[in-house]
């Protein structure tokens, strides 16, 4: 019962992130006018809390499992301050902190999820996030329309109600199993064999996070403005609700289906072959989006790549750590993550950076990056 519950609360979260990912995008880089810099800012910013992320297990053996989840709530407090900003700068740090409540509670709600899974992490993962690529979708199609009905404050103020009722229900509903064997995870130091057997591949991913943050990076600006051909006669209300279904909506649809094939094939298979077939994939869909222009580009924006990497990242950690450290090893995973996100921001230091020149970067990081998972093939297999 509890982990159909979970699953619900982890699809209410990211009909939340649906919501405010395109909308935040669209507001601070177009209505704002704060252009592809600020878009660059906030996305480097969110991922520096990140950085909180292995804090995760040492907060979950000081307060418990159960008591660190509720911490997810604060998440909602810069969301209500952003209401009373216009500055494209301002509220790209303020918006920013809604992701540090995220950090740190989320590698343990995973681990929670991962606790029993006797091995089959791809399936068990697949199953806790099946709704989420159909929450995405939601909150991304119905961006448009909270900004219709009550403008940006009200977008913000719904995202904080989503962002505050899922941790209710991940704390309210935490599982008497996992509770009972709390007390001995407690004062335990987490183990290292973990970082030893994936730490090429957390290298590599680092590198993957930066390739698809600068492509998201780009995306919001080269969208809208395939919208607006495709759609040159609607009005703004009609542009935000087209980008917002067309932003995340449609991808995320389709990433339930990739979801459960990319948890069998981790299940099946070294997961690090996906990441190794992530990086040639993010080059080429980058480089089709960014050279195409209306439909064709706006069709190859929907293609789901995220879960590939997010599936195989987490099966590979659960599958070299234990139940008592796993929390802290997702949380880690996590943190070198955002290593790759903060590498987008000096780019937002040029006002004249480009597709092409980001295109530049996204090709060199892939090839070092698809290098290195090559690398730890060939040297697990000798």
């Amino acid at each position: 019962m509890w982990r159909a519950l979970y699953s619900l609360a982890a699809t209410i979260n990211t009909v939340m992130w649906g919501i405010y990912f395109p909308f935040t995008r669209r507001y601070v880089g177009v209505e704002l006018g704060g252009g592809i810099q600020s878009i660059l800012l906030i996305t480097g910013l969110e991922w520096l809390y990140v950085f909180f992320a292995p804090a995760a297990g040492r907060l979950s053996g000081r307060l418990g499992e159960r008591g660190s989840i509720l911490l997810g709530t604060l998440g909602a407090v810069p969301l209500i301050a952003s209401v009373f900003l216009r500055d494209p700068v301002s509220l790209a740090l303020t918006l920013s902190l809604s992701s540090l409540g995220w950090s740190i509670t989320w590698p343990v709600v995973v681990s929670v999820v991962l606790a029993g899974a006797g091995g089959r992490f791809g399936r068990a993962y697949s199953v806790f996030t099946i709704g989420t690529g159909l929450g995405f979708g939601i909150g991304s199609s119905a961006m448009g329309l909270l900004y219709y009905a009550g403008g940006p404050g009200f977008v913000l103020l719904s995202c904080a109600f989503l962002y505050v009722l899922t941790y209710a229900i991940f704390y309210a509903f935490y599982p008497q199993e996992v509770r009972r064997g709390e007390s001995e995870r407690e004062g335990r130091d987490p183990a290292v064999p973990w970082a030893r057997a994936a730490g090429y591949a957390l290298a590599a991913y680092t590198l993957l996070v930066f390739c698809r943050e600068a492509y998201y990076s780009v995306a919001p600006v080269k969208l809208s403005t395939d919208i607006a051909r495709v759609l040159p006669d609607a009005p703004e209300e009609a542009q935000y609700v087209a980008f917002g279904i067309l932003y995340a909506g449609i991808t995320s649809l389709l990433s339930i289906p990739a979801r459960v094939v990319y948890g069998l094939l981790a299940d099946r298979h070294d997961p690090r072959l996906l990441l190794v077939s992530s990086f040639p994939l993010y080059v080429a869909v980058y480089w089709a989006f960014v050279l195409l222009e209306g439909v064709a580009s706006i069709v190859v924006w929907q293609l789901p790549l995220y879960p590939m990497v997010d599936t195989s990242v987490n099966v590979l950690l659960a599958r070299h750590s234990g139940e008592r450290e796993r929390a802290h090893a997702l949380g880690v995973g996590l943190a070198l993550s955002a290593v790759g996100g903060l590498s987008v921001m000096p780019l937002a230091a040029y006002p004249d950076v480009d597709p092409t020149t980001v295109g530049s970067l996204i090709t060199v990081v892939a090839v070092f990056g698809l290098s290195l998972m090559l690398f730890d093939l060939l040297r697990r297999r000798t």
